[in-house]
C-alpha cells in the first residue's frame, strides 16, 4: 500500500491525525483505532470536545528548568499549583463522538513526570469512566445503575519512585471512595522521574450483575496489573462513557509545590495498541 492510500485509510477513521501518528499502534489495526493525539497542532484540544485549552495546559517542545526531553515533537505539560488540587479534565465522550458508546476500549498514553515532581500524597491520573454525572468520582459511591469509573491513580514517593494504577468505582467497593489498585506485578508500575513512560489501560465491562469485568495495565508494553472479576454495573444501560484525561492532586490535600507531567501520544482504540513503533 503506498503512502497516499495509508493516509487516506488513517484519516477516514481517526478525530485527530499526524504523519507520526502512522507508526502509533503495534497491534490494533486501522479500522479498530477510534482517536489519536500527539499535541502536534494548536487547537489539539477542539479533537477532544473543547472549546478553548483547557487551563493548566501547554504545548511545549523544550522544557530544560524540569529536566524535559521530547518523546516525539511537542508534548502536553500540565501543572498542579502549590496549595491546589487541580491541574486538568479533559474528557473524551464516545456518545459525542461517534454516536454510540462501547463496552471495551483501549487507552494508551506516554506520561513523564517532570524534575519537580514531588508528589508525597496521592492522586487522579487518566483513565476510563462512565460516571454520567451521578456516581463514580468524588466520594459518590456507586450501586451498579448509576455509573462506574476506572481511572488512574498515582500514590506518594516511595524510595524515589511514584506508583501508579487503577483508582476503581465499582459494586464491590468498600466505603464511599474508590479502590486503589496499584500496578505492582514485577514493579512495572513505579515510576522515576525525567523518563518516559507507555501506560496503558484496557477496560471490558462485566456482563451486567456478573463478576467478569476486567482491568488491564501495561508499562511499556509489559503487563504490570490484571483483574478478572470487577463488577462494574447491574444494568446494560451503563457503558463507558468517557476516557478522562484527568490530573488531580487529592483527596482533600493539595501539591506542597509547583509541579508539571508531560503527556504525549494518546491513543484510544478496540485493540490493543501498545508503544510507538519508531
Amino acid at each position: 500500500m503506498n503512502s497516499s492510500i495509508l493516509l487516506a485509510t488513517f484519516l477516514a477513521g481517526v478525530s485527530s491525525f499526524s504523519l507520526h501518528a502512522q507508526t502509533a499502534a503495534k497491534a490494533a489495526s486501522t479500522n479498530a483505532i477510534l482517536f489519536i493525539c500527539d499535541f502536534e497542532s494548536a487547537d489539539w484540544f477542539k479533537a477532544w470536545g473543547a472549546r478553548e485549552l483547557p487551563r493548566n495546559c501547554e504545548l511545549v517542545t523544550t522544557d530544560p528548568d524540569r529536566k524535559f526531553a521530547s518523546h516525539s515533537g511537542k508534548a502536553l505539560r500540565v501543572k498542579v499549583n502549590q496549595g491546589d488540587h487541580y491541574g486538568t479534565s479533559i474528557e473524551y465522550r464516545f456518545q459525542r463522538q461517534h454516536g454510540s458508546e462501547p463496552e471495551e476500549i483501549y487507552f494508551r498514553y506516554y506520561v513523564r513526570l517532570g524534575d519537580d515532581w514531588t508528589a508525597t500524597r496521592g492522586g487522579k491520573f487518566p483513565g476510563i469512566a462512565g460516571t454520567y454525572g451521578k456516581a463514580g468520582w468524588g466520594g459518590r459511591p456507586v450501586d451498579g445503575t448509576d455509573g462506574w469509573s476506572a481511572r488512574g491513580q498515582f500514590e506518594g514517593r516511595k524510595d524515589g519512585k511514584t506508583p501508579v494504577g487503577f483508582y476503581a468505582y465499582h459494586m464491590d467497593m468498600k466505603g464511599k471512595y474508590g479502590s486503589q489498585w496499584i500496578w505492582e506485578r514485577e514493579g512495572l508500575g513505579f515510576l522515576d522521574n525525567n523518563r518516559w513512560y507507555c501506560l496503558e489501560q484496557h477496560v471490558k465491562l462485566n456482563a451486567p450483575g456478573k463478576p467478569d469485568g476486567v482491568m488491564r495495565g501495561w508499562v511499556d508494553g509489559k503487563l504490570a496489573f490484571e483483574k478478572t472479576d470487577v463488577r462494574m454495573r447491574a444494568v446494560d444501560k451503563l457503558k463507558i462513557e468517557m476516557v478522562w484525561l484527568n490530573l488531580y492532586y487529592g483527596g482533600t490535600w493539595t501539591a506542597p509545590s509547583d509541579m508539571h507531567v508531560f503527556i504525549d501520544d494518546v491513543v484510544i482504540s478496540r485493540e490493543p495498541i501498545g508503544p510507538v513503533k519508531r
